[in-house]
């Protein structure tokens, strides 16, 4: 359970991720890899809302590992700058590598 602080604005960021997995879904993306087993077993698990990137990339594109365009996580260097940003605009004196 997170704490009550940021309750409002995940829940925000929830529906936002969901409003673009819906137009994923209108224009006939809105997928993600699953696991073999689990892809075979449940064939459109994929699209299914449950089983999207809570921090999904802005773009859609192509893995040529998987074949067809989808909407992978955000990249890992996102996030880091984002906090790098955070941190220097805070005053807190770290450096993360």
């Amino acid at each position: 359970m997170p704490p009550g602080s940021v309750k409002k604005s995940l829940a925000a960021h929830f529906e936002r991720v969901k409003r673009v997995h819906v137009r994923d879904l209108a224009a006939g993306f809105g997928r993600v890899q699953l696991p073999d087993a689990l892809a075979r077993k449940y064939v459109n698990a994929n699209r299914d809302w449950g089983w999207q990137w809570i921090f999904p990339a802005s773009k859609i594109c192509r893995d040529p590992r998987f074949g067809e365009p989808q909407r992978y996580h955000i990249h890992e260097s996102v996030l880091q700058r984002a906090t790098h940003a955070s941190a220097r605009k805070a005053g807190v004196g770290c450096r993360f590598h």
